[in-house]
């Protein structure tokens, strides 16, 4: 009897791999699964030097899309505390791009509960919450090529990654974009390359505990753009460089260094990342004159952390340094506009350029007594506006 029990367990076995013993013989099928959304995270922080390594405030002129919010609140008041102006952008891809929209809550905090202003530009639009900020999101493949008239250049020039559209999931018939993006002021984080001037000669020191393997020295002013290389920097090290001469029309100038900034990108993120990173950020890297030092860093230098409500795929996580910095010609330059009673906040963006607040205090650091005093009231006048 136990024998014939045994030969009965095992023959219930076998049968099973060939049409079930006990178990309904027709398969059960197996749950549909969700598409997997991936996201790009690229956070850039800027900051402002001048000649001697003093930091000034990051925050630029800047034009940006009539849909792009702006907070109402004031930054930071200016000092001499090391600050940074933090731009967050947000990608997203799935395997099925012709599914259906997700939603997601973006949740963001500082990592080393650094300060930081309200969020200066946003879209979508986002929210105060506990210990961070909360960014409702809808993304979707509709409409996420059909803003190329609507947007900024600097917006467009992430359509090259081919994301999906983003759109605010807490309001009805806002536009759909290839990028979810913001910017903040943060107090705390510093910038890992320090670049002074002395005399024709730029100094580049690593104050960082990581090496930073390349780097890019970018000039640019009316007479075109030059891009030189800086090399690995270990930490504490101290390059001296020069900048070389320019040998073609600006225009070919510009093509060329947005073709060396997508490579320097790229041999880290891949080139179609690469190539959109670096048409985004033509405007501020490339087209607006000035000295600027671009780095890339380690994922632990990010300073915002980034979580999502439902399950994402992380793809990338890119955190860009880019320090301006202040010739000795400009600050010169500057100290002698201000000194012009002519000279009021209406005009000041127009005459100072991009990093108009920076410049202001500048001269008040450096200028005299009526300089100062022209400074700080300018500085007062275009941040009550």
């Amino acid at each position: 009897m136990q024998t014939a029990l045994r030969f009965s367990a095992v023959w219930c076995l076998i049968a099973a791999s060939v049409s079930g013993c006990g178990v309904p013989s027709e398969s059960q099928p197996e749950p549909p699964l969700e598409p997997t959304l991936e996201v790009a995270e690229v956070q850039t922080v800027t900051t402002v030097q001048d000649s001697g390594g003093l930091f000034l405030s990051p925050t630029p002129e800047q034009a940006v899309p009539g849909y792009v919010e702006h907070a109402s609140e004031t930054t930071l008041a200016a000092d001499q505390q090391e600050r940074a102006k933090v731009d967050l952008a947000l990608l997203f891809r799935s395997d099925t791009p012709s599914g259906d929209t997700r939603t997601l809550d973006a949740r963001l905090v500082s990592p080393n509960g650094a300060p930081w202003s309200p969020m200066q530009h946003y879209f979508p639009h986002v929210s105060a919450a506990t210990g961070g900020v909360s960014w409702p999101l809808e993304v979707s493949a509709a409409d996420a090529a059909q803003q190329d008239d609507s947007i900024s250049s600097e917006w467009r020039g992430w359509q090259g990654f081919r994301a999906l559209g983003v759109r605010s999931s807490t309001v009805t018939g806002g536009p759909s974009v290839p990028v979810a993006t913001l910017d903040f002021e943060m107090r705390g984080p510093q910038s890992p390359l320090v670049l002074t001037a002395d005399g024709d000669a730029l100094v580049v020191v690593n104050r960082s505990d990581q090496v930073i393997e390349q780097a890019l020295l970018v000039y640019s002013h009316p007479g075109g753009v030059a891009v030189t290389v800086v090399g690995a920097l270990g930490p504490g090290e101290r390059k001296v460089t020069v900048l070389g001469p320019k040998e073609h029309p600006p225009d070919v100038l510009l093509e060329l260094a947005r073709d060396q900034l997508g490579s320097f990108f790229g041999s880290v993120v891949g080139s179609e990342l690469g190539a959109a990173m670096a048409r985004a950020k033509s405007i501020p890297f490339l087209e607006t004159q000035g000295l600027r030092l671009i780095s890339l860093l380690n994922e632990e230098s990010a300073p915002v952390a980034v979580s999502f409500s439902s399950p994402v795929a992380r793809d990338r996580r890119v955190v860009v340094s880019h320090s301006e910095i202040l010739k000795p010609e400009e600050e010169a330059r500057v100290l002698g506009v201000v000194a012009d009673p002519a000279l009021g906040a209406a005009q000041a963006p127009s005459v100072l350029g991009r990093f108009t607040e920076a410049k202001l205090e500048f001269a008040a650091f450096h200028g005299d007594s009526v300089v100062r005093e022209r400074s700080a009231a300018l500085l007062g006048e275009l941040r009550a506006r």
